[in-house]
């Protein structure tokens, strides 16, 4: 392309213009200073931005297909919608960057940096983010079929129903990252450290996670259908409802496994029946005679249940107006998708809000021996305490809430 027309576009932007859905097809922009400018909608198909400034530019619902982006500083650039099919973005600084429904099949972005970025429900089927860096990065729904991960940093990153499909995670770095729900089938995660991620209900069908580090991993009602684990750590793995293997699974590095449904370390099993549980899910991973689950998509109205001492309860449902008796030393867990609205608990019971409770009359909550509200949950509900109840509120819970102690009985001066 001639000089000029770079010339041109420069002096347009040192004009304070705007380049929106101007036709700047094959311009050649390269190691230009264009911090905020804006492009939406501009059509940039082929065009070079190797190494430039555009900290904060706007390229929403622009074209970039097959444009160069190698080493651009784009911080906090807002690509939404944008179609970056086949684009090179290597090494480019895509920190904040908004990326929401951005289409990158075929990108290059290896060794690019997307912390923090948002790429929810993106296109990166076959996209390269070979040892990119996705810490805290949000991926929810974002489809990377194919996509190749090797030594990427994914910490924290949330990829709750992402499909990936095929995807290459080989020696990646995915500690605390979310895949719940996610479609993992056929995966290459060989020596993939996943510890601490939340796999809950993902498909890992077909994965290879030979010497993948799996410790503390959340794999509650995972499919691990035809998945490979030789040589996997799964040490303090959560596994209640797990699908098993289907295979044979005796050549893990596995000290104990949880499979208490609410995967608070209570079912510990640190025995031979290990590889039985993971080859088959077996009768300590999927709930027992006291054992209850209600799976996600039930809605429960107007019941009254009971459950007795020891039993273990978990919710990922929607209950409305109902009544629930917990007996001795009961466990219920409401889960993060489940939703309690205008209900009443009571009883001698351990409860952990992870979801939602609404209570219908107050008191909502009866003498309960431990209350737990997780980051993220929401209480709002009277709490009838007895003199042994423990409460813990994590950081991040949304309670409005009122505790009331116990009366004591004037009949006979004992507490009621």
């Amino acid at each position: 392309m001639s000089n000029f027309k770079r010339d041109s576009t420069l002096r347009k932007l040192e004009r304070g213009g705007a380049l929106d859905r101007l036709d700047l097809r094959e311009v050649d922009l390269s190691n230009a200073a264009m911090e905020g400018a804006s492009f939406r909608r501009a059509e940039l198909d082929g065009a070079r931005f190797e190494q430039s400034q555009l900290k904060g530019a706007n390229f929403k619902g622009a074209t970039l297909r097959e444009a160069y982006l190698a080493g651009a500083d784009l911080r906090d650039a807002n690509l939404d919608n944008a179609d970056l099919e086949g684009a090179n973005l290597e090494r480019a600084d895509l920190t904040g960057a908004n990326l929401t429904r951005a289409n990158l099949e075929g990108a290059a972005l290896g060794g690019a940096k997307l912390c923090g970025a948002r790429l929810k429900y993106a296109e990166l089927q076959t996209a390269n983010l070979a040892g990119a860096d996705l810490t805290g990065a949000v991926l929810m729904h974002a489809d990377l079929g194919a996509a190749y991960l090797g030594g990427a940093v994914g910490r924290d990153a949330d990829l709750h129903n992402a499909d990936l499909a095929g995807a290459n995670f080989e020696e990646a770095d995915f500690c605390g990252a979310r895949f719940d729900d996610a479609n993992l089938s056929g995966v290459r995660a060989f020596r993939a450290k996943l510890s601490n991620a939340h796999l809950g209900k993902a498909n890992l069908s077909g994965a290879d996670l030979s010497e993948a580090d799996l410790s503390d991993a959340d794999l509650r009602h995972a499919d691990l259908t035809g998945a490979t684990l030789r040589g996997a750590d799964l040490t303090g793995a959560r596994i209640a409802g797990l699908i098993g293997t289907g295979a044979p699974v005796d050549d893990v590095r596995v000290q104990w496994l949880d499979t208490s449904p609410s995967g608070d370390g209570s079912g510990r099993v640190s025995n031979g029946k290990i590889p039985s549980l993971l080859a088959n899910g077996g009768a300590l991973a999927t709930p027992g005679a006291n054992t209850r689950y209600f799976g996600r998509g039930d809605v429960l109205k107007d019941a009254t249940l009971s459950f007795g001492a020891g039993a273990t309860v978990e919710i990922d449902s929607v209950f409305e107006n109902c009544t629930i008796a917990l007996g001795q030393g009961a466990e219920l867990v409401i889960a993060e998708s489940g939703v309690l609205a205008d209900c009443t608990i009571s009883g001698d019971g351990n409860i952990t809000v992870h979801g939602k409770f609404f209570e219908r009359e107050s008191p909502g909550i009866v003498g309960p021996k431990r209350l737990i509200v997780s980051s993220g949950a929401a209480l709002v509900s009277a709490v009838q305490q007895t003199e042994g109840t423990a409460f813990v509120f994590e950081p991040g819970c949304s309670l409005r809430m009122k505790i009331l102690k116990t009366k004591p009985n004037k009949t006979n001066g004992r507490a009621s």
